[in-house]
């Protein structure tokens, strides 16, 4: 007796046996996509932060509203640049002035406070500067290698 024929007799376990193997087919397919699809987050990423004018820097959660308390020092976001075959550096540090910090610890976060509520200096300046005026900003933002080009900014 052939296949052909024995199928052609048994019609109801030639159904099982088809229905089983396109069971196993769809259950390979759904674990296939369960086990490749996007997992969101579990924590918030990390930026860097800095405690000491950029001498140094640690990377946190970017919960955290800056200036905060980190070791018994203020603790200040800073922005990691990498010439090419270079070694990381700090290219400038940026904070929250006391009223748009409250602000945004209270849970009052705008757009308004994100632009004009920060004060940005580079490592080794004395006084911070305002947020608010592009020119100023871009002054300090402008971050070059020794060499004139332009670094990498790097994220943890």
């Amino acid at each position: 007796m052939g296949v052909r024929a024995w199928m052609n007799q048994n019609p109801r376990t030639v159904t099982g046996i088809t229905g089983a193997v396109v069971g196993v087919a769809l259950v390979s397919i759904v674990v296939q996509v369960m086990a490749t699809r996007h997992r969101p987050p579990t924590a918030a990423p990390k930026i860097y932060y800095s405690d000491d004018d950029g001498k140094t820097y640690f990377a946190a959660s970017s919960d955290l509203v800056p200036p905060f308390d980190h070791n018994g020092n203020q603790a200040v976001r800073a922005y990691i640049f990498q010439c090419p075959g270079g070694k990381p550096f700090v290219g400038y540090l940026e904070r929250y002035a006391p009223k748009a910090h409250d602000a945004i610890v209270a849970g009052h976060r705008t757009a308004n406070l994100e632009r004009f509520g920060r004060d940005l200096k580079r490592p080794g300046d004395v006084n911070w500067t305002k947020s608010g005026d592009l020119a100023v900003e871009n002054k300090i933002e402008n971050v070059t290698c020794p060499d004139g080009g332009t670094p990498e900014l790097i994220d943890p």
